[in-house]
C-alpha cells in the first residue's frame, strides 16, 4: 500500500476529440489533451465525507465504487473541493477529467493500490466509448486508440504522438448552451445509428478513417509538417462527423457550429473542426502569434475563446 497523504491536489487539462472511427464498439478514435480549460480537485483528510456544493452527484458514486473495490464499509473521511472545472457539455471531456481527478485523489489520499485501468473503468466509470480522455489524463499528448471487436475493457493506445511545442489550439464555444448531448440523450443518438443501412455505411467509413489516421495524420504529425497535419485533421473530423449525420443534422452538430466552422474556414483558418458533439470548435494554429490574431478576429461577448497548448504530460499530483 502506498503512503497515505493528508492532502492531495490533482490537476489535469481538457480533452479535444477529433472523431470516432465507428458508431459501435470498440469505437476507437483520435484526440488530444490540451492545458486549458483546466480541472483542479483537492482532497484532504476530514472528520467525515464532505463534497463541495454542486458536485455530490458526481463524487458520491465514485466514492461508493472505490469503497466497494477496496473493501471499505463506509465512505472515506475525506473532504473534496473542486477548485476549478472545465465547463460541461462543450466537447472538452469535462466529465471524464473531473471523475478521474476525484478517483485519482481518493487513490492517492488513502494509499490504496490499483491499476490505472481499474481506476478509470471500475471506479471513475469512464472510457466506455472513447478512451482518449482516459489515456490523456494519465499520459497527455495526441492519442490514437482503438480496440478489437471482442475487447471488453478500455481500448488500448495504438499510438501516442508528442506534437511540436510551438503549435497551438484555439478553442471557441458559446457562453451559453441551450441543448446538450450527454447521458441518455447521447445514448439515444447512438441507438438511432444502429439500423442496418447506417451500420453498413459506418463499416465502409471506418476503414477509410483508420487509413486517414495511419497514412495522413500520424506521418504528418511525426514529421512536424503543420499545414499537412492541420488539413488532414480537418478532413478526418468532417468524415468522422458524417458517421453521425443522421443524429446531428450533418457533419457538425447544429447551425451554430456549422456556421462558425464555415466562417473560420473563410477567414483562412485550417485544421478546423468540432470536438466530440460540440458545440466546442477547435482550430489548429502554427504558433502563438497566429492564434492570437485569429482570437482577436473572432472575439465576441457571446463566445468563450481560449488559446491552448498541447498537454504533453498526464495529470499532476501534489501531496502534502
Amino acid at each position: 500500500m502506498m503512503r497515505a497523504a493528508k492532502r492531495i491536489r490533482i490537476e489535469t487539462g481538457a480533452r479535444l476529440h477529433f472523431g470516432l472511427l465507428d458508431t459501435s464498439p470498440p469505437f476507437g478514435g483520435l484526440g488530444a489533451m490540451i492545458d486549458r480549460p483546466a480541472t483542479v480537485v483537492e482532497l484532504s483528510a476530514a472528520e467525515q465525507w464532505t463534497v463541495a456544493s454542486g458536485y455530490q452527484q458526481r463524487a458520491c458514486p465514485i466514492a461508493k465504487r472505490f469503497c466497494q473495490a477496496t473493501g471499505q464499509a463506509a465512505l472515506p473521511a475525506v473532504a473534496i473541493d473542486v477548485v476549478k472545472a472545465a465547463p460541461p457539455h462543450r466537447g472538452f471531456g469535462s466529465g471524464t477529467q473531473l471523475s478521474l481527478a476525484i478517483a485519482e485523489g481518493l487513490r492517492q489520499l488513502t494509499g490504496q493500490e490499483m491499476t490505472d485501468e481499474t481506476l478509470a473503468v471500475q471506479i471513475a466509470d469512464r472510457g466506455k466509448r472513447s478512451a482518449v480522455g482516459v489515456h490523456g489524463f494519465f499520459n497527455g499528448g495526441m492519442i490514437f486508440e482503438t480496440g478489437d471487436d471482442d475487447h471488453q475493457t478500455l481500448n488500448p493506445i495504438r499510438q501516442r504522438v508528442e506534437l511540436p511545442e510551438r503549435w497551438r489550439l484555439l478553442t471557441l464555444s458559446p457562453t451559453t448552451v441551450a441543448e446538450t448531448v450527454s447521458g441518455n440523450h447521447e445514448s439515444d443518438h447512438f441507438d438511432r445509428l444502429q439500423s442496418e443501412p447506417l451500420r453498413s455505411a459506418a463499416n465502409r467509413l471506418r476503414d477509410e478513417l483508420r487509413r486517414h489516421i495511419l497514412d495522413d495524420i500520424l506521418p504528418a504529425a511525426q514529421a512536424r509538417r503543420f499545414t499537412e497535419f492541420a488539413r488532414a485533421i480537418e478532413s478526418y473530423n468532417h468524415a468522422s462527423g458524417m458517421l453521425f449525420a443522421k443524429a446531428q443534422g450533418g457533419p457538425y452538430n447544429g447551425r451554430w457550429v456549422t456556421e462558425l466552422i464555415a466562417s473560420l474556414q473563410n477567414a483562412g483558418a485550417i485544421g478546423v473542426g468540432q470536438s466530440s458533439w460540440g458545440p466546442g470548435v477547435f482550430v489548429w494554429c502554427e504558433d502563438e502569434s497566429s492564434a492570437q490574431g485569429l482570437a482577436e478576429q473572432f472575439a465576441s461577448p457571446t463566445m468563450n475563446i481560449q488559446i491552448a497548448r498541447i498537454k504533453r504530460t498526464g495529470r499532476t499530483v501534489s501531496r502534502a
